[in-house]
């Protein structure tokens, strides 16, 4: 019988084997390293990209700011000339309820009264003053109501003082402020 020695193909066999072996694990290696080669370059690209498109973003976020400063600038000076706008036509409207106040004052104010306050809240007319005696205040209230320019003028109060007699009238005005 022949014996045959299997021995080196064995040998031959487990090392072409382990060749193999290592060349896979070197090309799985290189193939790995290479996707993530790949990967890394397509991430960095795509940040790039985003950060191109967020600065641009910023620019467009800057220049609206800016656009919504100018706007708030024009609101605040129009809500300004509103405002002035308002004001003025309080005025012009006081102007015509004032004008006849003051004149009935006026025509209706005796001798021997000091009007020290003349504050108008609304409709109400106060009317703070001193006078040298009640006679002479009561002809002052029976004057100005008469003057139609105001309604139910009534004392509130009257003190005695050493100057005279100080007083508070209320009354309506005959056109309100509008």
């Amino acid at each position: 019988m022949l014996r045959i020695n299997l021995r080196p193909w064995r040998e031959q066999q487990r090392s072409a084997a382990l060749r193999r072996l290592r060349f896979q694990v070197v090309g799985g290696v290189f193939v790995g390293l290479c996707v993530v080669l790949v990967m890394d370059q397509l991430a960095r690209q795509r940040a790039q990209q985003q950060a191109v498109a967020n600065s641009s973003r910023q620019v467009a976020i800057e220049r609206l700011d800016a656009q919504l400063a100018e706007l708030e600038s024009a609101r605040q000076t129009l809500e300004s000339v509103r405002d002035q706008t308002d004001a003025l036509a309080a005025l012009h409207a006081d102007r015509a309820l004032m004008t006849p106040l003051f004149a009935g004052l006026e025509r209706s104010l005796p001798e021997g009264v000091q009007v020290d306050e003349l504050k108008l809240e609304g409709a109400r007319l106060h009317i703070t003053g001193v006078a040298v005696s009640g006679t002479v205040l009561a002809q002052f209230m029976r004057d100005f109501g008469l003057s139609g320019v105001v309604l139910d003028l009534e004392l509130k109060w009257m003190k005695s003082l050493p100057a005279g007699d100080k007083f508070l009238l209320l009354a309506r005005t005959s056109a309100a402020r509008s």
